[in-house]
């Protein structure tokens, strides 16, 4: 998609900002808040599942996102400016109910009050899996292949499943966390 336009109503689209094609899916783009200079991967899925909520995606100035992206949010997505997120990358504020056994998973409905916040200059890898109810911290890395489920704080880096805290910025330099093959 050429930059400057867009084929959805979204609630905002910056200028210099690209959707490349072909796009899978863009649910309630009227809820989907897209910023400037922006890059969106082919392949990718953005949905804003509540439209009476108003806008529950918001993507920052200058965030680069890869192909293949898979965006739900029931309650709020908020990408803050200049994050990366790689090829293949998973984000949700939802999961779905499970808690009557009798009735199939997919008519329980989806979980609410719940939400993720990717802070300004972050960087997910590639295939990563950010799960509901989480903060992706200021400058932080999420390495590849991650499931995060809970806070990862700013300049800090965390990886595997579920991810762990393996390296932290303490203000002067860079703390290994656990022992690592370097």
């Amino acid at each position: 998609m050429a930059d400057d336009a867009s084929p959805f109503p979204f609630a905002a689209f910056g200028p210099y900002t690209t959707l490349h094609e072909p796009t899978l899916s863009i649910v309630n783009p009227e809820g989907i808040h897209i910023g400037s200079w922006v890059n969106i991967g082919s392949f990718s899925v953005i949905e804003a599942l509540v439209p009476e909520r108003g806008v529950s995606v918001h993507i920052g100035d200058g965030t680069y996102i890869g192909h293949f992206l898979r965006l739900t949010a029931v309650g709020g997505v908020h990408i803050a400016n200049e994050a990366l997120i790689s090829d293949r990358v998973y984000i949700s504020d939802t999961s779905h109910i499970y808690e009557d056994i009798t009735q199939p998973i997919k008519r329980q409905g989806l979980r609410d009050g719940r939400r993720v916040e990717i802070d300004e200059g972050a960087w997910i890898g590639i295939g990563a899996a950010i799960c509901g109810n989480v903060r992706i911290g200021r400058n932080a890395i999420v390495g590849a292949n991650a499931v995060v489920v809970n806070d990862v704080p700013d300049f800090t880096v965390v990886a595997g499943n579920p991810a762990q805290v393996v390296r932290r910025h303490d203000g002067d330099a860079w703390n290994w966390v656990v022992d690592q093959v370097r």
